[in-house]
């Protein structure tokens, strides 16, 4: 049986002990702030909001380069085919830049996976694919799997401010400051086409939160095994909190905390909190 690789792009932000357990490699996306550039994986989220002040900032794909030297170390180490992972090409050209790089080694066998998600909704999908190819699946097996989990792979976001909305774009000066007014929580997720959109826009923080769960508590009715990931931007207290209560209330799920790095933070803003889940190990 082949053995393959799995790749994914930084915003997938799987715990270093994840990424060592499983092998899985990054391809780090990239984050500008005012004139500077800085991988995103070398980047705090602490460091990241000390560095924005109230100053501007963009987020880019990785180049073909990289792509080019991650495949090419794969190839070295002696994979033999390699299965990369990366979030939605509605909102990134990293799928682009990945499938370039795929193009220019035609003696290297790769498949490109866009997860049509990000955070970790991107980072459950390498996770699990990881644990696939430790088995001995090879690649083609991999991608007909994760095609299978991805429309089941669900992810929520609970914005606390609307101000990084506002900078990138997303919803107008008027709306944001509306919504600031009326203490408007709007909960993010990505919809069938692999866009950001709004799921539900809720007043207080608290009551975002029991909606997330009423979706939590829909996809757990199926008596399935989930993993579960609380996600946090720079507020681990809570996102501890939220997984103490979530373990105690589903103790027989896999229930991980998870921080969102600054390519994500860029667009939702400090204090924003998560959660994304799937079935596992099966569908």
């Amino acid at each position: 049986m082949p053995k393959t690789a799995i790749v994914m792009d930084s915003t997938g932000y799987l715990t270093p002990d994840i990424l060592k357990k499983s092998n899985i490699k990054i391809v780090a996306l990239n984050v500008t702030i005012e004139d500077e550039t800085f991988p995103e994986d070398k980047l705090s989220v602490k460091d990241y909001f000390n560095k924005l002040g109230k100053g501007t900032s963009k987020t880019s794909q990785p180049s073909v380069g990289a792509f080019l030297e991650v495949y090419k170390s794969l190839k070295t180490s002696g994979y033999e085919e390699i299965v990369s992972i990366h979030l939605s090409q509605k909102i990134s050209g990293t799928v682009t830049a990945a499938r370039i790089a795929q193009e220019l080694l035609p003696d290297v066998s790769i498949k490109i996976f866009d997860s049509g998600s990000s955070a970790l909704g991107l980072g459950l999908l390498a996770w699990v694919a990881a644990d696939w190819a430790e088995t001995g699946l090879d690649s083609a097996e991999i991608i007909r799997l994760l095609t299978l989990l991805k429309p089941h792979t669900e992810l929520y976001f609970i914005v606390d401010t609307l101000e990084y909305l506002q900078r990138g774009g997303r919803i107008g000066g008027a709306a944001a400051l509306m919504g600031t007014l009326l203490q408007i929580k709007p909960i993010l997720y990505f919809n069938s086409s692999g866009e950001i959109d709004v799921f539900e826009k809720i007043r207080s923080k608290g009551k975002a939160w029991q909606r997330v769960l009423i979706e939590l508590e829909r996809a757990l009715s199926t008596g399935k095994s989930y993993r579960i990931a609380v996600i946090h931007v720079g507020l681990p207290e809570e996102g501890i909190k939220i997984a103490r209560e979530l373990q105690e209330r589903y103790p027989k799920q896999d229930i991980r905390i998870f921080e969102a790095g600054p390519v994500i933070a860029t667009h939702v803003g400090p204090g924003a909190t998560g959660l994304a889940f799937h079935p596992w190990p099966i569908l």
